[in-house]
């Protein structure tokens, strides 16, 4: 029983209805209305006690305190914040930025709410933690969102596994980051097993191109824009080298009149899909089909959005890696 206004109302009435029709005595009475009430008070500690309790957090943004078991959250971008809160296993209420990719197992009852985050949206929702990367510091400001819920952020200057961190000892729930720490690095340490002689032997890139633009963008690098990016930091955690080329924006980008920049690499991992306009666009470029490892047949594809994530997204492309890696040997 859980023993809102509501429902202690109508239990309390229908204990009166019950007393005046039997017509028992004021002994009977008081016990039966003792026993509702030590019900109830039992029901209200069991039930209801983790929503009330709190602990207290420093983050950047402050001393504050937040549920000690949140039971609704919100995570605002679908890649920095959902990810983490999955992980940390936090019930989620909602999310903006993007549908979630297949390989992060968000609850199927957990709505998408929209492109871009709606104050008076996520108010609806009652949160009482949301989750929010500090790359929306101008257009959702710290200040605003906290009139709503408490906020814990995820930092976008940091790589995932530091944000993980903060958020899981901030939370209570590093015996859960440990967890899930020690799988990821279980199926790196695999990984590099199984391919020791190739990772140390080649260098590998993964890619993405942008045919409107005819831009081709070396994802497995740090760049000055990007910073650190799935495919960087999985490939990284394996051990392997990644092609750098002379001349690349502050993107990782060269034109497609430069792919041949691009020969001295080994093996390709393409993050677009393989029946996607882009790859097919790729695909047929000349210059594409005149490299060594193009020719070698050492190109893979990893579909789906993988150049922002955490924990799940850096598997996905870990095992992506894994995947060039087997096709190279």
């Amino acid at each position: 029983m859980s023993c809102t206004t509501e429902t202690y109302d109508r239990a309390w009435n229908a204990i009166v209805d019950d007393l005046t029709r039997r017509q028992f005595g004021m002994g009977t009475a008081t016990a039966g209305i003792a026993a509702f009430l030590a019900s109830c008070s039992s029901a209200q500690t069991s039930e209801e006690r983790d929503a009330r309790e709190t602990r207290t957090v420093t983050t950047p943004d402050g001393t504050f305190e937040i549920p000690a078991a949140p039971t609704r959250v919100i995570a605002i971008d679908s890649r920095l914040d959902l990810e983490p809160a999955v992980a940390l296993e936090l019930p989620i209420v909602g999310y903006t930025y993007a549908p979630a990719t297949p390989w992060v197992p968000v609850d199927s009852a957990a709505p998408f709410l929209d492109g871009a985050p709606n104050l008076e949206r996520l108010l609806a929702l009652a949160p009482d933690l949301i989750i929010c990367s500090t790359g929306y510091a101008e257009s959702l400001p710290y200040s605003d969102l906290a009139t709503i819920a408490p906020v814990l952020t995820t930092d976008f200057t940091l790589d995932w596994r530091a944000n993980l961190d903060r958020l899981a000892g901030w939370l209570g729930r590093t015996a859960t980051l440990d967890k899930l720490i020690g799988d990821y690095d279980t199926l790196i340490g695999d990984i590099r097993t199984r391919h020791r002689a190739m990772i140390e032997s080649t260098k590998v890139a993964s890619i993405s191109y942008l045919p409107d633009t005819s831009m081709l963008y070396i994802t497995s690098i740090r760049t000055s824009l990007k910073g650190d990016k799935p495919s960087d930091m999985s490939l990284f955690d394996i051990g392997g080298t990644s092609l750098t080329v002379p001349g690349i924006d502050g993107q990782g980008g060269i034109t497609a009149e430069s792919i041949d920049l691009l020969n001295e690499c080994d093996g390709f991992m393409v993050t677009e899909e393989p029946d996607s306009a882009a790859y097919r666009a790729l695909a047929e470029n000349p210059l594409w089909q005149r490299l060594p490892a193009v020719q070698a047949g050492h190109v893979t594809t990893l579909g789906g959005s993988t150049y922002y994530g955490s924990l799940y997204t850096n598997t996905y492309v870990a095992r992506g890696w894994d995947a060039l890696y087997t096709k190279m040997s």
